[in-house]
């Protein structure tokens, strides 16, 4: 047979068997790995996707607690058994009789229908004192307030995952320190006017009617309407002439004058008061937020809760125009802001605290016997107008038919100042 010799090109070729193996290999490895990495990619958007989700969730659970806990301070959540008010002294030192707080004691309160979601409240303390056992059962307890509480809740949700929240809440939605039963700031453009009538009329003392042994100064005035209130309270005419000897009773006997240290916050300047009043934080749109704003004092006494007489620490009144107290029923207890002329008349009774800012008068008419425990502010003052501007001079007439007491109550004073909720003063996730 005669042989074939391997011609030019196949010759050329040789070097090249299986290359297409290898390419097709090495491609198959690229894709292999695009593969593997969409895979993991996908795998890991999956899990991270639903971390995210407990934690979200978990976190929706912690603030659903926080929520539960200002409930209960709030008194909207019944104690078990009934009849504890949920004071900040109670559910500090008996949680287990709400089934929000109880859980500091082990278990958990359930968020979601499931009960994937839940919350347990870890702890509350007085941060002012953390000494709860001492606090609760030593020998001040009956007495022990606390001003605040820091409350702490642990969210759980599927996955294990944990979200712990801390809040801290003041007893009192409005904070400011009470020198005096009255107090009547003056820009000093005018004389204020003052009367008392006679001892059978009225009387004005800075002594505790609330037992705590401890008393404020009757009066707190300006500088400038010293000599008036003085000579009025020793039972002379506003000039010092005509002194009967029958002045009112008024103890200690003589007024404080107004420093910047003494004087409350809310009445360090005219534009302080309008924004304690007017501001997107005010008074005014609390009252609203409420339900307590009202233009006439008839629909005050008309509304739900009226004056808050049957309230044990009474209500946050805003009466945005003239008020009457009296005569008989209604009467009431908490803080009421009136922005008009305020009318004591006849028999009434009212705990707490009454601040007339605005028109800034005060009378008392009628026959009768009225009572005021707690503390009373006036201030005459436009609703707008310049930061620059000075308090009006107030009227304070009490020299009315009938009798009169006013009288300091540190007691009444407390529970006034947490009327319009309790204010939320930290939050945060630790």
């Amino acid at each position: 047979m005669r042989s074939q010799k391997p011609n030019a090109f196949s010759e050329r070729r040789a070097g090249e068997r299986g290359a297409a193996l290898i390419t097709a290999v090495l491609l198959s490895m690229l894709l292999l790995a695009a593969g593997g990495v969409l895979i993991l990619t996908s795998t890991m958007t999956g899990i991270t996707a639903r971390d995210s989700t407990a934690e979200m969730q978990a976190y929706y659970a912690a603030e659903g607690g926080i929520a539960r806990v200002l409930e209960v301070l709030r008194g909207n959540v019944e104690s078990s058994p009934t009849g504890t008010r949920a004071s900040f002294r109670n559910v500090l030192c008996t949680p287990s009789l709400w089934t929000t707080t109880a859980t500091t004691a082990g278990g958990y309160v359930n968020v979601a229908s499931d009960a994937t979601s839940k919350f347990q409240v870890s702890s509350i303390l007085d941060p002012d004192n953390t000494d709860t056992n001492t606090n609760c059962n030593g020998p001040n307890a009956a007495t022990y307030k606390p001003q605040r509480l820091r409350i702490r809740v642990v969210g759980l949700s599927p996955k294990d995952s944990q979200k712990n929240m801390e809040i801290v809440v003041s007893r009192y939605t409005l904070e400011y320190d009470v020198k005096a039963t009255v107090t009547l700031p003056n820009g000093c453009g005018n004389a204020i006017n003052f009367n008392l009538g006679g001892s059978n009329v009225t009387s004005t003392s800075g002594l505790d009617a609330s037992g705590g042994g401890g008393s404020v100064s009757a009066f707190a005035i300006d500088n400038c309407d010293y000599n008036t209130t003085n000579n009025v309270m020793d039972g002379c005419l506003a000039d010092g002439s005509n002194c009967s000897g029958s002045g009112p009773n008024v103890f200690p006997g003589d007024p404080m004058v107004l420093t910047e240290t003494n004087t409350p916050s809310f009445l360090a300047s005219v534009a302080s008061t309008r924004q304690f009043l007017y501001g997107s934080e005010g008074m005014k749109q609390a009252a609203i937020n409420q339900g307590r704003y009202f233009t006439t004092d008839a629909a005050a006494i008309a509304s739900t809760a009226s004056l808050g007489a049957s309230n044990p620490d009474g209500v946050f009144t805003f009466v945005d125009g003239d008020m009457t107290i009296g005569p008989g029923s209604p009467t009431g207890q908490g803080t009421l802001i009136v922005t008009g002329k305020l009318t004591l008349n006849g028999n009434f009774q009212w705990n707490g605290v009454i601040m007339v800012l605005g028109t800034g008068e005060v009378y008392r008419s009628g026959g009768g016997h009225g009572d005021i425990y707690g503390a009373v502010f006036v201030a005459k003052f436009n609703k707008t107008g310049l930061d620059s501007d000075q308090f009006g001079a107030p009227i304070f007439d009490t020299s009315g038919g009938g009798t009169s007491n006013i009288q300091y109550s540190a007691d009444a004073v407390d529970k006034a100042k947490s009327t319009g909720g309790h204010a939320v003063k930290a939050l945060r996730e630790y």
